[in-house]
């Protein structure tokens, strides 16, 4: 966690702030680590309520009104934890919410940007979706019902991705974080990886084929010693910390939620882009596809590398 300098915290509460998740985990955070702090948040005008003002207030006014007003209150808490030895700043700016959101985390070069999951019927609800998706920068979104505990982490890794550069450094990323982040909380942490035989089902039941059993059972062999090897590979150079590794038979959009949700794991921590390559590509379909499905918190990056289609 110390690789974060300058910690972005988007505030939900619309009062009590000092008592907001994204609060409470970031200010505990920057005073672990001693990195700069800027409480943020977003006015998004309401077009169709604002025209009911025309002859007491104009639109515009009325915006900066409320930017004001909630700036003053940014300002408060700010100052106060100031006084507590924080090196700590507010920002209010208008827009629409996650495009300002991740704008201000690249404008000011955030490293880290933290901030409470908006209630949903769903595992996140939109907005979240499109700052996971297009924030270049590491995003903990947490969820409220978790807000009481961090007791068990989980990394994701990719270990298919360990035969390119971009892929072995994203997935030490995710592990530097996770380790970081459970050793600050005294959390359990495990080392999740999931592997498949390519084209396992046509050569068990394939029309023309007439793969013999024994050949495939090799074949499986073959493939689950690898990904063994390529998974002591990389948790060997995390030799120091205490966690469990698992690598489990499956695709990683069934195995990953199953095993979050079955575990009780509290931060999830992975990466949101596929092995296509393709520059600007937001988010893999595998990566969707488990955040849609899993009830934890969760820490989503990106390549060092990666731009944001935003800015």
């Amino acid at each position: 966690m110390k690789r974060f300098k300058h910690i972005i915290v988007k505030v939900n509460a619309p009062t009590n702030l000092e008592m907001d998740i994204a609060v409470l985990r970031g200010v505990e955070l920057a005073r672990k680590i001693g990195a700069r702090i800027t409480l943020f948040d977003v006015v998004e005008p309401h077009e169709s309520i604002l025209s009911s003002y025309a002859d007491i207030v104009s639109p515009s006014e009325l915006t900066e009104l409320i930017i004001a007003q909630r700036l003053d209150q940014l300002n408060e808490l700010a100052e106060k934890l100031h006084r507590n030895g924080l090196d700590i700043s507010a920002r209010v700016t208008s827009g629409k919410n996650f495009i300002e959101i991740v704008k201000f985390v690249i404008l000011n070069q955030g490293d880290l940007l933290i901030k409470a999951a908006n209630k949903s019927e769903k595992s996140f609800d939109s907005n979240d979706f499109h700052i996971m998706r297009k924030c270049p920068k590491p995003v903990w979104l947490i969820k409220e019902e978790k807000n009481d505990k961090l007791k068990k982490v989980l990394a994701a890794v990719d270990l298919s991705m360990e035969q390119h550069a971009e892929g072995r450094a994203q997935n030490r990323m995710i592990i530097d974080i996770a380790t970081s982040l459970s050793r600050y909380k005294n959390a359990e942490l495990t080392i999740l990886s999931c592997w498949s035989l390519y084209g396992e089902e046509a050569l068990r039941r394939g029309a023309f084929t007439r793969v013999p059993q024994a050949k495939i059972e090799t074949l499986l062999n073959n493939e689950e010693r690898e990904y063994q090897e390529s998974l002591n590979i990389l948790v060997n150079e995390y030799a120091e910390f205490k966690f469990d590794q698992q690598l489990i038979k499956g695709k990683p959009k069934s195995i990953i939620p199953e095993f979050v949700n079955s575990h009780e794991i509290d931060v999830v921590v992975m990466g949101t882009i596929g092995r296509s390559g393709i520059p600007g590509f937001l988010i893999g379909n595998t990566s969707e596809s488990v955040l849609q499905a899993i009830n934890s918190s969760v820490i989503t990056l990106k390549p060092e590398n990666w731009v944001s289609p935003i800015y």
